[in-house]
């Protein structure tokens, strides 16, 4: 399967759309909501034995947030946000940049994602100037995911590999294929 083909079979269910709440995560993640949005509700988990103090705390709370039908998450990754081909800020920026950067793209419709396969850069083009491009930082590391309102997630990793699999299990060695260009 062409990379073309591939990527642009989920992404074209988006264009045209604006991304909304979008907002720095931990670290410089950062995550744009897309479509429709519905109240997602995380209830209490109880933590494994080894996890932190912190984790455990985290994790028996109740979670409820705002989500779009369609969620990217820009993971482990680095990136930048353009204004008109200017840079705003970078995962490397301080805190109010990359809020200033998440801003910016809010309420922006994407238009277009394209991929340079050799160096997996991607680009994410919206309607009023803004982009966002990423490219791998590590190895093997998930540079961004595609969360589908069918319950899919769609999930580019370094290696130039990706996943297209159900978002509440678990991936597998089976569900990574390579990127062909």
């Amino acid at each position: 399967m062409k990379i073309t083909k591939a990527f642009e079979s989920a992404f074209e269910k988006l264009y045209g759309k604006p991304c909304w709440g979008v907002w720095k995560g931990v670290g410089s993640f950062l995550t744009l909501n897309f479509g429709n949005p519905h109240l997602e509700i995380r209830e209490p988990i109880v933590a494994g034995a080894k996890a932190s103090k912190k984790v455990r705390e985290g994790l028996a709370q109740r979670n409820a947030v705002v989500e779009g039908d369609w969620r990217l998450w820009i993971y482990c990754c680095s990136w930048e946000v353009l204004s008109n081909g200017k840079r705003v800020a970078h995962s490397e920026s301080s805190d109010g940049r990359i809020k200033r950067a998440a801003l910016l793209l809010d309420g922006q419709k994407l238009t277009r994602f394209s991929m340079v396969p050799r160096g997996l850069h991607c680009t994410f083009d919206f309607d009023l100037g803004g982009a966002l491009e990423t490219r791998p930082y590590g190895r093997t590391h998930e540079q961004w995911l595609l969360y589908e309102p069918t319950g899919k997630v769609l999930t580019l990793r370094a290696d130039k590999r990706y996943s297209h699999h159900p978002s509440n299990r678990a991936d597998n060695r089976k569900d990574w294929k390579p990127i062909q260009y």
